[in-house]
């Protein structure tokens, strides 16, 4: 018999000297199981001592006249088991834990001086504002669902969100850390609650609204932002190409900006691209590069050493200005329609936009890189810009000294 263990007799005798007492009494039955024994209820009850998860826990047994001392102390063995054997198994971690530690994972697959880090976090701050505190394998479609339908965010916000979180608890799978995935379907199908607004695309307006809806708003905006948002409209290059466009992707002696494939993003074509400079959009850089030459890192558009101007720099005072008739993607739309109009092939016109539509076949076997017909074709572009500048930006473009 171990150390403190107590008969059922001697318990008996101990209960009955208890109860002529007047205050609560606590007998040790051994092995962490007691009677607690109150005079003024005469109630008499079994409580066992349970140390798990670095805690002390206290349980209520039963009634002394209703459970014997043996079963009574078989129940708290069960108990300690049952603690020992749930403090053994791994914690199934919350998703404030999880989400911070996959983000980690995630960025490190990002291009320096992307801003996609920045919008992961603003999403995962949307959900954690409602799932915080939850662990990963209490997520489910209904929790979600009602949590999120509740947000006061926009339907792409929602959407986007939960895409995140969808994928932050396909990592948790492939981990082993869920059994399933609960969310692969809740975005899919008509029925999803959480569909992106519809729209009718890109916003965009015709080429001859570009000096009264473009320029002339964005007039009053620094000298760097206006540099970026005429380099934008002579190129047609996307927004996160051309923040992160680089002095070393610049060949003016060939007249050539080139975009390594590993600069292009996911997606986009995977061999480096070539865009031959219009006469405007040489003298812009040439003059750009002038005003900048005492820089000492690589971005065009730099806000330290190598470190590129952060996207809200560009965004903010566009959105401020402007009408909400043309966005940044449209104006590749503006661009291409524009082309069209003036009867530019198909096929030239698409590579002004970096879009190859040949088919495969014809790739394989046609190695013509149009180069100089783009080129001609941003020309004329790059002509027709020119004559709808306000001074603020056709200076931009003015032949200065050149210095490369």
């Amino acid at each position: 018999m171990k150390k403190n263990y107590i008969t059922a007799i001697a318990l008996k005798n101990a209960i009955s000297k208890a109860l002529s007492e007047t205050k609560v009494k606590k007998i040790n039955c051994g092995n962490n199981l007691y009677v607690r024994v109150n005079p003024t209820s005469s109630i008499c009850t079994y409580i066992g001592r349970i140390y798990a998860n670095s805690k002390d826990t206290t349980v209520t047994i039963g009634h002394y006249h209703d459970i014997s001392l043996s079963k009574a102390r078989e129940i708290l063995s069960d108990l300690v088991k049952d603690k020992e054997n749930k403090k053994s198994e791994p914690t199934t971690p919350l998703i404030d834990d999880f989400i911070w530690e996959w983000y980690g994972e995630k960025i490190k697959t990002y291009k320096a001086g992307s801003s996609r880090p920045k919008n992961l976090r603003s999403l995962i701050k949307i959900i954690l504002n409602t799932l915080a505190g939850i662990r990963l394998d209490e997520i489910n479609a209904k929790i979600v669902c009602t949590n999120f339908s509740a947000m006061n965010q926009t339907a792409n916000n929602k959407h986007n969100a939960i895409n995140i979180l969808q994928m932050c608890l396909q990592n948790a799978y492939l981990k082993g850390i869920i059994p399933f995935n609960p969310l692969t379907d809740i975005l899919k199908g008509s029925e999803s609650p959480f569909k992106r607004a519809t729209s009718n695309g890109f916003k965009w307006v015709d080429a001859t609204e570009i000096k009264d809806k473009y320029f002339i708003p964005l007039s009053s905006t620094s000298l760097t932002n206006r540099v970026f948002y005429l380099l934008i409209m002579l190129t047609g290059f996307r927004f996160g190409e051309t923040r992160l466009l680089k002095w070393s992707y610049i060949d003016f002696d060939k007249k050539l900006i080139v975009i390594p494939a590993d600069a292009q993003g996911a997606n986009k074509t995977q061999v480096d691209y070539y865009k031959p400079m219009s006469i405007q959009i040489e003298r812009l850089l040439l003059n750009w590069h002038k005003i900048t030459s005492k820089s000492t890192g690589d971005f065009i558009f730099e806000s330290s050493p190598n470190r590129a101007i952060c996207e809200g720099s560009f965004r903010e005072p566009f959105k401020a200005l402007t009408t909400n008739e043309l966005d940044f993607h449209g104006i590749r739309k503006v661009i291409r329609t524009w082309l069209t109009s003036k009867g530019v092939e198909v096929n030239i016109a698409e590579l002004t936009l970096q879009h190859d539509v040949r088919s495969k076949l014809e790739k394989t076997y046609n190695k013509y890189s149009f180069t100089e017909e783009v080129r001609l074709a941003l020309q004329m572009w790059g002509d027709y810009v020119a004559s709808q500048l306000p001074p603020e930006f056709l200076s931009l473009i003015k032949v200065k000294e050149e210095s490369k």
